[in-house]
């Protein structure tokens, strides 16, 4: 009985490991989610403002689907939603082709390059949780 004790003690300490590391994985998407929304906001603002506005259209189109995909995102996982995974691969998706826009205009935005980055890591990082949902 006492070692059937200590498998059953083992399996709840791996249990409760495995726990924290999906909770910290949660926890940083959700920041990426949102460093990410914030860069978005600030490069669409930034592409607005400038003397090519027209010319970045499709920039500023994407900055606004992603941050509003990783708004949802934060919000999903904040509440542990069951619709979290679909709300990560989403947002995921929007991250890579706002990344993809803005990373064209990185030679001569900071803040396209800035935005790019903030993608790039917010997609790695919903990637892993839906992969771990």
């Amino acid at each position: 009985w006492m070692g059937q004790m200590s498998k059953s003690a083992l399996l709840q300490s791996t249990i409760n490991s495995v726990r924290r590391c999906l909770m910290a994985t949660m926890e940083k998407c959700i920041q990426d989610c949102l460093d990410c929304l914030r860069e978005c906001e600030n490069c669409a603002n930034a592409c607005l403002s400038s003397d090519m506005a027209q010319m970045m259209a499709e920039c500023i189109r994407l900055c606004g689907d992603c941050a509003d995909l990783c708004a949802l995102c934060a919000r999903f996982l904040s509440r542990k939603s069951s619709l979290s995974a679909e709300a990560c691969l989403a947002c995921a998706k929007a991250c890579e082709l706002c990344a993809a826009e803005c990373e064209k205009h990185s030679a001569h935005a900071e803040h396209c390059k800035t935005c790019a980055e903030a993608c790039r890591r917010c997609a790695q990082s919903c990637r892993e949780v839906a992969h771990a949902a």
